[in-house]
């Protein structure tokens, strides 16, 4: 796989890494201009630069970004013993390197590829998400496009659910409310950056007092947007798609929507 490929593959499945570039070379260099590496958290590279001392610190700075630095970093290696900026080598040249942090997109996990689900798919597109649906029907997970990671579950929504975490924004659209209410046992105490179900206030409910009745803390409910979306009385699969999405945004940018 070369670099390019993995950038795209990489950004996709949400794992982060620094991209290393060389942007600027005099005298004697291990790689050209336009050289380029990706450096993951673990240490572990796609591509190079030149390999031996010169990369290990190109790394090393790369490791330090992924810790908690700044989000880029424009820096000189001198490779030469002594003076500002040197590397303690011996060749003479020098190499000028931008290095940028590509951190884990916002992860979307639509519970539910029916009509409200597919639309909210499509709505995504473009925004910093990356977009994963889960559905018991294959046929419906089959044609959601290349940029859509699915899971296909089993018809009551209890098994190979994935993880969740506090970068992923839930949204549980399933087709029935059994569905939904194993998914929200799922993913309630998870910490998610958003969950939310579909439903009306009766339905809704219905379905916190099944998840107080399974031990489900105070705490963990009232992060529950319940019903889902901004009010924006919506009719139809698209409406309620485009104010699911919109409530979506405003937390993702921690937008006060009264």
């Amino acid at each position: 796989m070369d670099v390019f490929e993995a950038i795209v593959s990489h950004r996709r499945s949400g794992r982060p890494f620094v991209l290393a570039t060389i942007i600027k070379t005099h005298g004697s260099s291990p790689r050209a201009v336009g050289a380029r590496m990706l450096v993951f958290a673990d240490g572990t590279i796609t591509g190079t630069i030149g390999g031996g001392r010169f990369e290990k610190l190109v790394i090393d700075d790369c490791l330090a970004m992924h810790a908690g630095g700044s989000g880029n970093l424009f820096k000189r290696y001198r490779f030469t013993q002594n003076g500002a900026d040197a590397i303690g080598m011996q060749c003479g040249g020098e190499a000028e390197l931008f290095m940028e942090l590509f951190d884990s997109p916002n992860r979307l996990v639509v519970f539910g590829a029916g009509h409200v689900g597919r639309q909210i798919v499509q709505l995504v597109q473009g925004l910093d998400f990356s977009v994963m649906v889960v559905d018991d029907r294959m046929n419906l997970l089959a044609d959601l496009g290349p940029e859509v990671s699915t899971v296909l579950t089993d018809a009551g929504y209890e098994k190979d659910l994935p993880p969740v975490d506090e970068k992923s924004y839930v949204v549980v659209v399933s087709r029935s409310h059994q569905c939904d209410r194993a998914i929200l046992l799922h993913a309630i105490d998870k910490n998610c950056a958003y969950i939310g179900v579909i439903g009306s206030k009766a339905k809704i409910a219905k379905h916190l007092d099944y998840l107080k009745s399974q031990g489900v803390g105070e705490d963990a409910l009232k992060r529950l947007s319940a019903p889902i979306g901004l009010d924006i009385k919506a009719e139809g699969p698209r409406e309620i798609a485009i104010a699911i999405v919109a409530q979506l945004v405003a937390v993702k940018n921690r937008t006060q929507i009264d």
